[in-house]
């Protein structure tokens, strides 16, 4: 029986197999290892399963809008998750996220903020007061619009909004 150097597993060699009693282990126990390393060793790699979606025009649903913290240092942000409905990038996704604390101008990123989430059509008031209230804000007119509207929009991924809301459309039957 050995530790690794950061001593979070230990594995025990038993009949030529190893058993981990790490977190993992149970998932390391229950499939043929050299048979799943060969695997990933033959893997194509090439053919990625969603293909990068290019700059253009796209009709699409909102699928998700919240503010969440940052991975790197936990600042918050507006995140926005869109599904494209038609065209060859059908059912694939588009992401955006604004961080809007701690920017280079953070009054001048909740502005811009505030006139995506108008273009959005949810006929709510939005304003910022404190970062508590605006997110009750975004997650309102997340909950007014999933489901309800479509939209028309101008996907390019090197603009800072990568999405920008052209038409916005009533889902029928909403």
């Amino acid at each position: 029986m050995f530790t690794t150097k950061y001593d979070v597993a230990a594995t025990v060699r038993k009949d030529d197999k190893i058993m981990s009693k790490s977190k993992w282990g149970k998932f390391n126990d229950s499939v043929d290892l050299d048979g799943l390393a060969q695997d990933v060793k033959n893997a194509d790699t090439s053919a990625n399963d969603y293909p990068v979606v290019p700059k253009g025009t796209y009709e699409v649903e909102l699928v998700s809008l919240e503010v969440k913290p940052t991975k790197k240092d936990g600042r918050p942000m507006v995140s926005t998750s869109f599904r494209i409905l038609t065209g060859d990038y059908k059912k694939q996704r588009l992401f955006d996220n604004k961080v809007i604390y701690a920017t280079n101008n953070d009054g001048k990123s909740i502005k811009s903020v505030i006139g995506f989430l108008n273009s959005l059509g949810s006929d709510i008031n939005i304003e910022f007061r404190d970062y508590d209230q605006f997110e009750e804000v975004v997650l309102d007119v997340s909950e007014a619009v999933q489901g309800n509207l479509e939209y028309l929009i101008e996907y390019d991924p090197d603009e800072y909004f990568s999405v920008s809301v052209k038409e916005v459309f009533e889902v029928e039957g909403a």
